[in-house]
């Protein structure tokens, strides 16, 4: 059996992408020590709706999410953004998120908060996913009221360096780290 440039090519493009996939893992743990006095909002789940059966149309997650939450502030999350099935993503982006819900007293943060919240934030509600490098705040993105306001900032996730520049774009949407 002979191999062909293209099968080549594919297994370059996977192993990378498994490399970024261990890159993010380890970004999303080192952004859980950036927040010590909060908690994890779904434990140490980064990820929903892939599925298993045989017939998909990819099984690969499109991203991979974080959030926070600390008793009288607004939520703080992290969404890396791998790709789009709509083709609408042009590269992988990392978005920093401030949000605030309306008090529903009658519901849990878990259960206010959609995990794709972010990601909608960019890629629906903000009109464009070209607002890289902008600071974006958005009343009542999602028209239900479940949300007050969001806030978030989006950077190439590939400009990503360090944790300082993660805590970099959070401050840039007004989130303060305790000294």
């Amino acid at each position: 059996m002979r191999t062909t440039d293209y099968g080549k090519k594919v297994g370059n493009a996977l192993k990378a992408i498994a490399i970024m996939h261990s890159q993010v893992s380890k970004l999303l743990i080192d952004c859980d020590g950036l927040f010590p006095e909060y908690e994890s909002v779904f434990g140490n789940i980064a990820t929903r709706d892939l599925t298993y059966n045989v017939k998909a149309n990819f099984w690969m997650a499109e991203g991979v999410y974080r959030y926070w939450i600390k008793e009288a502030n607004p939520l703080i999350g992290v969404t890396a953004m791998f790709y789009s099935s709509e083709g609408r993503l042009e590269q992988p982006l990392l978005v920093a998120g401030q949000i605030q819900y309306l008090d529903d007293n009658a519901k849990t943060i878990k259960e206010l908060c959609d995990p794709w919240h972010l990601w909608y934030g960019v890629m629906d509600w903000a009109q464009s996913p070209s607002c890289i490098g902008d600071v974006i705040e958005l009343s009542n993105p999602d028209g239900k009221g479940t949300i007050h306001y969001m806030r978030l900032a989006t950077v190439p996730l590939f400009n990503i360096e360090t944790l300082d520049d993660v805590k970099d774009l959070f401050k840039r949407i007004g989130v303060e780290f305790s000294k």
